[in-house]
This record gives C-alpha cells, structure tokens and sequence, in this order.
C-alpha cells in the first residue's frame, strides 16, 4: 500500500515537473495604455495589435510580436515608397542623359574650339532669324502707322472708313504681335544656346582631362608590367 502511494506521489511529481515549463513558456508580457507592464497566458484582444512578447521560465524573451500598423501608417509608407521610386527613376533618367552627353561630346568633338565653332554657327543663325523679324517690326509698325492715318483722316472730314481698312489694322497689329513674340523667343533661345554651351565646354575640359589621366594610367601600367 505504501509502495502504490509512493508511486502516485512520484507520477504527481513527474507531471507537474513536465507540465510546469510548459505552461510558463507559454507566458505573455504586454503594456496597457497607460504604459502598465502585465503578464498572463493570453494577450488581451485589445492589446493584440500592440507590441508584446514571450516569455520562458527565466523571464527572457524568446519571441517579440511588434506594433500593428494602422492604415494610416500603412499607406503614408505605401505613398513613400512611391515617391522614392519616382524619385529613383528621374535620377537613373537624368543619369543616362548626362552619360549620353558625355559620349555625344567626345565623339562630335576633337579639340575645345569645335564647341566654340559649333555655338558661333548655332548664335549666327537665330541672330539672322531676330534680325529678320526686326525688320518685319519696323516695316508692320510703319504699315499700321498709315493706315491709322488714312482712317483717320476720313474720319475728321465726317466720313465712315471701308471695312478693309479696320480689317488692315486688325491683320497688322496681330502680325505684329507674333513677330514680337517671335523675336522673345529667338532672344531666350540665344541665351539657352550660350547657357548651354559653355556648360558643355566645361564638361568637355573634365572629360578631356580624365581621358588624358587615364591613358597616363595605362602607359604607366604598361611600363612597369613591362619595364625596358
């Protein structure tokens, strides 16, 4: 009888033994709203979207569940990631365009005064263009001027002018206009062409200037991989 009641009392034992870690590994620690720790075997729903961890018998933390992210949060990264993906492609984009550039000004040009040629040619051409209509100006300016003085003088002497001729003033003065726009323009486009161009011949002064240190490089290299 005693014998039997050694053995229940060892089973008992033995049970709790195994049951025991297993129930205490099982327990969670969280925080409550007011920053209160606490400890039980199941996270309240509520704080479920919450940090909270596990925790073993030694009450170190064997696995760490983070904050739930609310909407909000989700798309405003959502939205971040986006702009950091456009913004990833404008700089690959403006990146193969300045290498491109590169490679356009040492295959088109040998020496710096070809970019000064090609500019001269390029200002030569719209300076013809703006003189051009320039002169249009002037001559429509002079055209409207008579026309406005032959109403005019119709009208002083009690007449009504022809249709034509208001019509003559309208058609000038809007030809006046676009020749004046015109010319705007050609004067932005000349100031473009000088922007533009000296900023390529500094450009081409740094590419002419690594090409040259590179082929110092390989002479170099080869003198020593090959010495005389």
């Amino acid at each position: 009888m005693q014998h039997n009641f050694k053995l229940f009392l060892s089973s008992i034992l033995l049970v709790n033994i195994l049951l025991a870690p297993n129930a205490y590994a099982a327990m969670k620690k969280w925080v409550d709203e007011d920053g209160q720790v606490h400890y039980g075997e199941h996270v309240p729903f509520q704080y479920l979207r919450g940090e909270h961890s596990e925790i073993n018998e030694q009450g170190i933390t064997v696995k760490r569940s983070k904050k739930m992210k609310t909407e909000r949060e989700y798309n405003a990264e959502a939205l971040q990631r986006r702009i950091q993906v456009i913004a990833d492609k404008k700089r690959q984009l403006a990146e193969r365009r300045a290498a491109l550039r590169d490679r356009v000004l040492l295959d088109t040009f040998t020496v710096e005064n070809d970019l000064i040629i090609a500019r001269d040619a390029r200002l030569d051409s719209v300076d013809s263009q703006i003189s051009l209509a320039q002169t249009l100006i002037k001559n429509d300016l002079k055209k409207l001027e008579v026309v406005k003085k032959r109403i005019k003088e119709i009208e002083t002497s009690g007449r009504k002018a022809p249709e034509n001729l208001y019509k003559e003033v309208s058609s000038v003065s809007k030809q006046l206009e676009n020749n004046r726009s015109f010319t705007e323009d050609k004067k932005n486009e000349r100031a473009y062409i000088i922007e533009s161009f000296d900023a390529d011949v500094k450009r081409f002064r740094v590419l002419m200037a690594e090409k040259r240190a590179a082929k110092l490089k390989r002479q170099t290299e080869h003198l020593e991989a090959y010495p005389e």
